[in-house]
């Protein structure tokens, strides 16, 4: 694991260049390029775009961070306050709210704050939010695939223990490694933690199987339109309605964040009822004795599945606005 490409000590203080938020960054550049060419290609503003990538990447950042602060509400008192017994040996004093680069958000949050700010966006400019929402889609998966090779450079959002040879131990150092020695699940010298389910790859992965999977759509959506148009004898003809791949994109995440969270080990993350299944469990290689169910953000991707198909329903028998 590299959690810091490098550090420099300068004017007394260490400085360092942190994987996690190369990564992160690299995941929001390729998303405004991929954003930015496509919205072009279907004639929207290109300075207007970049204005509504760089409001959505804060409100992001913001959304998932305080998100995460939320969850995590009584560590960060504990530690800011000053309060004995504090259980997380990684969040020191009231300043650890704002040290984002070490990882700690959520992405529920960040969604949820990014969808307001393209939602006022849109509502100002006149653009159509589904449209929008079908050109950030792609964008999303990629970028978001980018950031969880960050969370594994990290260490943060680990797995259970796991028994198969693709199992990884993080090294001292580690979000994953200070984290399980503070709750003492670390023997006294120990270097590395036990083999862990990486879900930060796993998440990735599925992050760009959804990503080529809304290639695919958006390529043969584009062409059944085309025929459409050109079957149509019209300069215009019958177009799909938009909202089709922001709609796919949620759903398609909803679900594999609900399977992640069955392997993920890390205590930054709140569970609203620990139902344990053991049978399950073992058949899934992970310990009988964990619970299984319902942590937040599998309770958040049940809601989300819904909405969705709320949205899918509602919107059948309206006519179609671009």
């Amino acid at each position: 694991m590299h959690p810091t490409l490098f550090s420099a000590h300068l004017a007394g203080f260490a400085v360092g260049l942190h994987t996690y938020g190369v990564l992160v960054g690299l995941g929001f550049a390729v998303g405004i390029v991929l954003f930015w060419r496509e919205g072009r290609r279907q004639g929207l503003d290109g300075g207007r775009l970049l204005d509504l990538s760089f409001w959505s990447i804060i409100a992001g950042l913001v959304g998932s961070r305080v998100a995460f602060v939320v969850l995590n509400a009584r560590e960060f008192a504990d530690a800011c306050l000053g309060s004995p017994g504090s259980s997380s040996g990684r969040i020191m004093g009231c300043s650890a709210i704002l040290r984002f680069w070490e990882g700690g958000f959520v992405f529920y949050g960040g969604a949820l704050g990014t969808g307001l700010v393209v939602l006022f966006f849109c509502r100002r400019e006149g653009w159509s939010f589904w449209r929008v929402g079908d050109l950030a889609a792609p964008t999303l998966a990629v970028g978001h695939a980018l950031g969880r090779l960050g969370c594994f450079f990290a260490g943060c959002c680990f797995g259970k223990i796991c028994p198969g040879p693709w199992a990884v131990s993080f090294p001292s150092g580690s979000v994953a490694f200070d984290e399980l020695q503070a709750v003492g699940v670390l023997s006294t010298g120990a270097r590395a933690t036990p083999p862990l389910h990486p879900t930060q790859l796993y998440e990735a992965a599925g992050e760009v199987a959804i990503f080529l999977l809304l290639l695919g759509l958006r390529r043969r959506w584009r062409v059944s339109d085309e025929a459409s148009e050109r079957s149509s004898g019209a300069k215009r003809g019958r177009q799909r309605r938009p909202g089709g791949l922001i709609l796919s994109y949620a759903a398609g995440y909803a679900v594999l964040r609900f399977i992640v969270e069955l392997f993920r080990g890390d205590s930054s993350r709140r569970y609203l009822v620990e139902w344990g299944w053991p049978r399950a469990a073992l058949a899934l290689g992970l310990p009988p004795s964990d619970p299984l169910l319902l942590s937040v953000s599998q309770l958040t991707s049940v809601v989300v599945l819904i909405a969705v198909a709320a949205v899918v329903i509602g919107r059948r028998g309206h006519p179609a606005r671009r």
